[in-house]
């Protein structure tokens, strides 16, 4: 192990930009990718990280732990955090790569365009599916037509076009009713799923998160001074009963109602009307994360919580706040988000909004306005919901057919992704301290593969940040912006990965 003196590297390393959490994970990862940081070399604790940088101790825990669930860190029990010792080839320090070949054939003619996104990378949206030629009329309109006192800043609760077109679309297509100042637009999902979760509780309290569930939830209610408590979901969404046992005190639940993450199961109305209950009976509050707009193949896409709950609001008051956004329905380059609030937390809403100035793109906003009101969303979610059944089809049955035997696909109704347990009775090759699934990830990434581990969506044992997660072991598969060819491709890929790191059984290639 190397000793070090002094601070491990400052904020000024690398670029500038980004929150301070964001830079520092930049400067982190950049550092281990370079060698700068060691395979296997331990990291000073967050409490030095914070005090050398200059930082606050959530703010350096929040970005360990995105590393630790990227792959790039691990935790040893009593021994502290560690850069993983067998880094995959995109990982490893630049001198220590073998010279890549020199491309054959002409250069290409666009440059600086971001590397393609691997399959099977979950949660990331179909570019291939969007309108271009109307969302570059959108676009080309906006600059005609807002003056330069518009582009300034947007207004407290964003580009009021936008929030009455939204309001509308909701109702239309979700059954959520809405006034249009109840609706706040955010730069992106963590931004309005930031802002919701700090308006719901206060520091100290305690908050349900699913088990399986989003690690930014988890994250975020950590740096919010919160205590989350891993609340277990199944085939039916979070379990309110389950949720009552573990924490009968607490003040918000945080669910992906419509679709489960990473499951994508859809919580069923049984178990909806009793979280609802709850929140009434106990006073306390509801975020529904709808980040995936509903992307439903069984059936119609259920009403919102927030639907529900307004239904019956003489009975319960309004508990709810909707989480909404475009980075996952339109293209991932479209930091637009909404969160719709109760009226009695919207003054509040608009104060923390313009305090930490969440300001979204005005040219953007007015774009996405005229977007939606000439039924270019509605036409892109039905086209992309057709196509979305289809790659999600072409999956099933590549696991059918080459991962039978190691990998089980878990049944998914709704979302961009499915999940895969690995098979019990399986031995998988992993290095001491990495979970099997974890194992699998770097390994297919050799391979040009990227897959998820399920076990990153668990909580840490005692939920501490940047813990070694032991869950469900498995893989979170991406579908939604990959060809059929491509997943059968990879698929392949895959099943070879399988059947070179597990013993007991072999898959079906």
């Amino acid at each position: 192990m190397k000793s070090r003196r002094g601070p491990l590297l400052t904020l000024t390393d690398g670029g500038e930009g980004g929150s301070l959490q964001q830079r520092l994970f930049d400067r982190l990862r950049h550092a281990i990718a370079t060698g700068v940081v060691a395979p296997g070399e331990r990291l000073p604790s967050t409490r030095t990280l914070a005090r050398d940088m200059g930082l606050s101790r959530n703010t350096a825990v929040a970005a360990i732990e995105r590393l630790t669930a990227e792959g790039y860190l691990e935790s040893r029990v009593g021994s502290g955090t560690f850069v993983v010792e067998n880094l995959p080839p995109d990982y490893a320090p630049a001198e220590a790569r073998a010279p890549a070949p020199r491309p054959q054939g002409p250069a290409p003619t666009e440059g600086g365009l971001p590397s393609p996104t691997l399959p099977f990378r979950p949660g990331i949206a179909a570019g291939d599916q969007l309108d271009v030629e109307a969302w570059r009329r959108a676009l080309s309109r906006s600059w005609r037509s807002l003056s330069a006192r518009a582009l300034e800043r947007d207004s407290a609760p964003g580009w009021r076009p936008l929030r009455v077109a939204l309001a509308s679309f909701l109702e239309a297509s979700r059954g959520l009713r809405c006034h249009p100042d109840q609706i706040l637009i955010l730069p992106g999902r963590a931004a309005a799923l930031d802002l919701a979760v700090g308006l719901a509780a206060s520091p100290g309290d305690r908050v349900w998160t699913e088990d399986p569930g989003c690690p930014l939830t988890h994250a975020l209610v950590r740096r919010l001074g919160m205590v989350p408590v891993p609340v277990p979901a199944d085939a039916d969404g979070l379990d309110p009963a389950k949720g009552e046992a573990l924490a009968p005190d607490a003040r918000l639940a945080v669910v992906t109602a419509n679709c489960q993450m990473p499951l994508g199961t859809v919580m069923s109305l049984e178990r909806r009307q009793a979280l609802l209950d709850w929140a009434a009976r106990v006073d306390a509050r509801v975020i529904e994360d709808d980040g995936d707009g509903g992307f439903t193949f069984e059936t119609r896409p259920p009403a919102t919580l927030m639907s529900l709950d307004r239904a019956a609001a003489a009975a319960r008051g309004n508990r709810v706040l909707h989480v909404g956004g475009f980075e996952r329905i339109l293209y991932p380059g479209l930091r637009i988000a909404y969160l719709v609030v109760p009226e009695d937390l919207l003054d509040r809403a608009l104060d923390l909004r313009a305090l930490f100035e969440l300001h979204a793109p005005v040219v953007e906003q007015s774009a996405l306005a005229e977007f939606i009101d000439e039924g270019h969303l509605a036409s892109h979610l039905r086209r992309a919901r057709l196509t979305y059944q289809e790659r999600r089809e072409t999956l099933m049955d590549a696991a059918r057919r080459l991962w039978a035997g190691a990998l089980t696909l878990t049944p998914a109704a709704a979302g961009l992704q499915m999940a895969a347990r690995l098979t019990d009775g399986l031995t998988w090759k992993a290095a001491p301290g990495l979970s099997p699934d974890m194992a699998l990830r770097h390994a297919a990434r050799a391979r040009s593969i990227d897959v998820t581990p399920l076990s990153s969506f668990h909580a840490p044992p005692g939920g501490a940040l940047g813990g070694h997660r032991t869950g469900t072991q498995g893989l979170v598969l991406g579908y939604a912006a990959f060809s059929p060819p491509l997943i059968l491709k990879a698929a392949q890929r895959l099943a070879e990965t399988l059947d070179a790191h597990a013993s007991g059984t072999a898959c079906a290639y």
